[in-house]
């Protein structure tokens, strides 16, 4: 011990090892690097043991989030809540037993553990699994929505297609310098803008329905139009095939038919003559850029609307009082029968040619609800449309264009056939190409 550093000196301290009988000096502490000394002559101490790891508590968990309303960034909610995790039996919430809560119902804070009270979105789209016929019948469903729905999409038709006349007539009168007058039912004075005018007043209610099906029945605008909530376009084009097979056995049984029963009316009629390339373009032109848009109009108010919108009364269970009628308002049968007499009654045919209209009008329905979207039916209603009004076109006869009138029963025996190989054909491609019929 250096009496002045109060330290020992090197020298001083024992060897590596302490020899046995050695002990420590009174009051000595060993440096931190010297093992300490033995107890007992001739034990060692056990050599240093590395330390145990550290026993960390698992970490704690994390309590849930919970997001006042209106408090969480837009279009996102906590994890797990939307859609639910767990949906009932049928794919999808009975009216006013949605997980989600509106301001009209508090919000259930309590609940399982990591279950959370989520606002109830502007839009909902229907669960999955959900039949065509039946997109309309989301958590936001109400009995009156559908009916409410019906009034603003006719109120919105008339004032679209009214805004449609008076532009139209604003913009003849500055190209023209003539003011129209309506004679009849002609508003213009040729029978080609008649047409034209006609065919765009028809096409704007196309976003008219989606629209509606957006602002009334608050699910996505475009679900009127397929199970996937748009249009599945090569789909469309791919339709198009059997459409066209459809127009050449049509035209093939007419004359065979004409043929074998002769009627004063014969369906395919061969009167005009062609009126030349000059003259036949530009109505041609006209006619393939806005017939096809005319026709998706009709198939989105009556086999896209009218069909979801009374499928949507289809009650969520079987049973029940009157089980029958329950499990009749669930199939799409009631929406494919009032939209096919609708459709109808909405042209000017008659005899024959009201059930032929008719029995074209179910069969795009059933097609629509079998496909699970309008594809089908656009694909049909545009070239039978196109055929309808260039042929006319091509041989002087487009003033008679706006006539509807009877035809023969031949037609009907004719036309059924025809839909048959139609329907036939679209279904078993829509099975090679796995086209998707529920959401």
């Amino acid at each position: 011990m250096d009496p002045q550093q109060g330290e020992p000196r090197p020298q001083d301290s024992p060897p590596h090892g302490n020899q046995p009988g050695s002990q420590p000096p009174p009051g000595h502490q060993p440096p931190p690097w010297v093992p300490p000394y033995p107890q007992q002559p001739g034990q060692y101490p056990p050599p240093p043991q590395a330390p145990a790891p550290a026993q960390y508590p698992p970490p704690a968990q994390a309590a849930p989030t919970q997001y006042p309303p209106g408090q969480y960034p837009p279009g996102q909610y906590p994890p797990g809540q939307y859609p639910p995790a767990q949906q009932p039996p049928g794919g999808y919430y009975p009216p006013g037993q949605s997980p989600y809560w509106s301001p009209q119902q508090p919000p259930p804070w309590s609940g399982p553990p990591g279950q959370f009270a989520v606002r109830e979105p502007r839009i909902i789209p229907a669960p999955s699994s959900t039949p065509y016929h039946r997109l309309a019948r989301t958590p936001k469903h109400a009995w009156w929505r559908p009916l409410i729905g019906t009034l603003f999409l006719a109120a919105l038709a008339f004032f679209v297609t009214a805004a449609v006349i008076v532009a139209w007539g604003v913009v003849h009168s500055l190209i023209t310098g003539e003011i129209p007058e309506p004679q009849g039912n002609d508003i213009f004075p040729s029978a080609l803008e008649n047409l034209a005018a006609t065919l765009v007043m028809l096409a704007v209610l196309t976003p008219a329905v989606a629209l509606t099906v957006w602002l009334v029945q608050r699910r996505p605008a475009w679900s009127v139009a397929s199970v996937l909530n748009r249009i599945r376009w090569r789909w469309l084009l791919l339709c198009c095939l059997p459409g066209l097979g459809y127009l050449v056995l049509s035209y093939g049984l007419g004359i065979v038919v004409d043929q074998i029963f002769p009627t004063g009316d014969p369906i395919s009629s061969d009167e005009g003559s062609w009126v030349g390339f000059g003259e036949f373009v530009v109505p041609a032109l006209i006619i393939i850029c806005l017939v096809p848009f005319q026709a998706a109009a009709e198939e989105f108010v009556f086999r896209g609307w009218l069909i979801q919108a009374i499928g949507a009364y289809g009650p969520d269970q079987q049973d029940g009082r009157a089980r029958w009628l329950r499990t009749a308002l669930r199939t799409p049968w009631p929406g494919i029968v009032i939209s096919g007499a609708l459709f109808v009654s909405a042209h000017g045919y008659t005899g024959w040619a009201m059930l032929d209209i008719f029995l074209f009008a179910v069969t795009v329905g059933w097609l629509t609800v079998r496909t699970g979207g309008l594809e089908a039916g656009i694909a049909l209603h545009a070239l039978n449309n196109l055929l309808a009004f260039l042929l006319p076109a091509a041989t002087g006869q487009l003033d008679g264009w706006a006539d509807q009138g009877g035809a023969p029963w031949t037609l009907v025996l004719v036309d059924v056939p025809c839909l048959a190989f139609f329907a036939a054909t679209v279904v078993w491609l829509s099975k090679r190409n796995r086209i998707a019929h529920v959401s």
